[in-house]
């Protein structure tokens, strides 16, 4: 089986592609993964210096390493020297990853890098399947996975995950849960705080007169909606207290909107939460959620015991190892 190619580009040299691939490679390596490294884009060769690219990603753990030019290319390994096309022939296709510096024309699936002090604007040609940037929020034209220029560790177990994972391959690990299969509390203490952001919805479905009179606010407990409100802010705020494995959080921003949508009688509703720190707040938002319907139903029970709470769901996420999600098949 061909082993997998992926490319690291960037705008512009200075941005650190050799950094990142060097601190990459025991990553991967740790995890495995025989790993060759190689640099594409010189146009004359100066091999097995110390401190050189190519010297740095063998002391990495590269078993071959190597550099291309647009003629022709040459590789090292760490074995007795057998000639290059017997190394081309033999050496590479015993490699589980070749990760490929410069390239940005290739057909392979590529990782940009993008460091704020050279460029603060992506190349993203096609086939880019992450950003490893020093930049907090990085606006792009569609989702991808953003990873630090620090995360190693996250950036190879994306890769992992995406390319050697298969069907018949062990699920993926329940952090929640320690070796003897024990509930715990993950420790994010290793973790770069970050900003973090997250957009959950919700709807509550309600009998048309039921959603007049909360329109009107002509209900006897009062503005149906202003208690939801101040209920999903108090929610997310004691999310730690409420959800047993969640972190408390020091919460920098809470908005909640609603939607009285009158054709298919129902509220929708929307919480949005914002901090910077080692963990996503995806269960505050999820929480905030789940309050404000809840108190709807409260606020409205005694008039119409039928109402629905339903559909509640993350519909986006920001920052942390995983980057942008945006749940797929939703309007606006």
């Amino acid at each position: 089986m061909p082993p997998v190619i992926i490319d690291l580009i960037a705008a512009q040299s200075g941005t650190g592609k050799t950094t990142v691939l060097e601190k990459l490679l025991p990553e991967l390596t740790a995890r495995g993964l025989q790993v060759a490294a190689l640099k594409g884009t010189v146009h004359r060769y100066n091999l097995d210096v110390p401190g050189k690219d190519t010297w740095r990603f063998a002391e990495a753990g590269a078993a071959v390493t190597g550099m291309l030019t647009p003629e022709k290319y040459i590789f090292i390994g760490s074995g007795p020297a057998e000639g290059i096309n017997k190394i081309a022939s033999n050496r590479l296709p015993d490699m589980d990853l070749v990760l490929i510096e410069g390239r940005r024309e290739s057909p392979f699936p590529k990782i940009e890098v993008l460091r704020s002090a050279v460029s603060r604007q992506p190349l993203l040609p096609a086939g880019v399947i992450a950003v490893v940037t020093d930049l907090e929020e990085l606006p792009l034209p569609r989702p991808l996975p953003l990873f630090g220029l620090n995360d190693s560790a996250g950036l190879a177990r994306f890769i992992i995950e995406r390319f050697f994972g298969s069907p018949g391959a062990a699920a993926p690990e329940l952090t929640h849960f320690d070796g003897a299969g024990r509930p715990r509390m993950v420790d994010v203490s290793a973790k770069a705080s970050t900003r973090r952001e997250a957009y959950a919805a919700g709807e509550i479905i309600v009998a048309p007169q039921t959603l007049a009179r909360i329109r009107e606010g002509s209900l006897k407990k009062g503005d149906v909606l202003a208690v939801a409100q101040v209920a999903a802010i108090m929610a997310v705020k004691e999310t730690g207290r409420l959800i047993p494995m969640a972190h408390p959080l020091n919460i920098s921003g809470i908005d909640v909107d609603f939607n009285l949508n009158e054709a298919e009688s129902k509220i929708e509703i929307g919480v949005r939460v914002k901090l910077t720190g080692r963990t996503g707040v995806e269960m505050e938002a999820l929480t905030g959620v789940s309050a404000a319907a809840l108190t709807i139903y409260d606020m409205c029970k005694a008039v119409d015991k039928d109402m629905l709470i339903q559909n509640i769901r993350l519909l986006e996420k920001k920052g942390g190892r995983s980057g942008v999600y945006r749940r797929e098949n939703e309007d606006g």
